[in-house]
């Protein structure tokens, strides 16, 4: 029962990889086009990290996971990894801007259902806006990122989790064109992860992508977009507690 049960795992997980693989293509053509969002995922939604008080609401939430898997749980453990992570979202409004992410950093799981992890980023847009100046039309930038991740199934190998994003990022040009350099950094993404035998682990997420200084410099037109991630964790080590 357990070997066709992975067969299972395995397969899913190929037919999601293949999804993705076939998609690429329409999501980098034409200059504007809308993705799919994920319904209860717009930028309104209380479910969806884009503003101060549902930061407040979700650091909170992984700050009491974290005293309840440290204080409460009995394993005693805490499973350690490398991380490395790279995708792409799309302007939901109107289509015209993409923004390309790669993250390197370290993740701590401290109870099977709950993660944790602080990422370098580096991060590139295109802008396809008509009648943009040229010079506006690409840009790159660099920040830090932590992400904050709810499994349902934590204990199996493959398990569905939510998992919000929350860091600061400086652009070498403004980020929208009409926007300023430094801007808040916010993700919202639902997805799967499959682990390794050798203790790795692979996810795929897709979500909503928020970036905005948060009213604390003008102007501030933010950027809202729909797009994926693909992550890769390097077992390290475990520590006790």
């Amino acid at each position: 029962m357990l070997i066709i049960m992975q067969r299972k795992y395995r397969r899913t997980f190929t037919v999601l990889i293949l999804i993705l693989l076939l998609n690429l293509p329409a999501f980098s053509q034409g200059s504007k086009s809308n993705w799919f969002r994920v319904p209860g995922f717009g930028p309104e939604s209380p479910l969806t990290l884009t503003n101060q008080e549902t930061f407040v609401g979700v650091f909170g939430a992984a700050v009491l996971s974290y005293t309840l898997a440290e204080l409460v749980s009995k394993n005693g453990e805490n499973t350690n990894y490398y991380q490395a992570r790279t995708g792409m979202n799309n302007e939901y409004f109107w289509g015209y801007r993409k923004v390309f992410h790669q993250n390197f950093g370290v993740e701590k799981q401290v109870a099977p259902w709950f993660a944790f992890a602080v990422e370098g980023n580096l991060q590139q847009w295109s802008d396809k806006t008509p009648d943009i100046k040229s010079k506006d039309a690409f840009g790159i930038g660099a920040g830090i990122m932590t992400y904050y991740r709810w499994y349902l199934f934590g204990k199996k190998r493959i398990s569905p989790y939510l998992e919000y994003g929350a860091g600061l990022f400086y652009g070498f040009k403004e980020f929208p064109y009409n926007g300023t350099n430094f801007t808040f950094n916010l993700s919202t993404q639902l997805g799967v992860e499959y682990k390794l035998k050798n203790k790795d682990k692979i996810r795929l997420g897709y979500g909503q992508f928020h970036q905005s200084n948060n009213n604390l410099l003008q102007p501030n037109p933010g950027y809202d977009g729909d797009g994926f991630s693909i992550s890769y964790s390097w077992f390290w080590k475990n520590t006790k507690w």
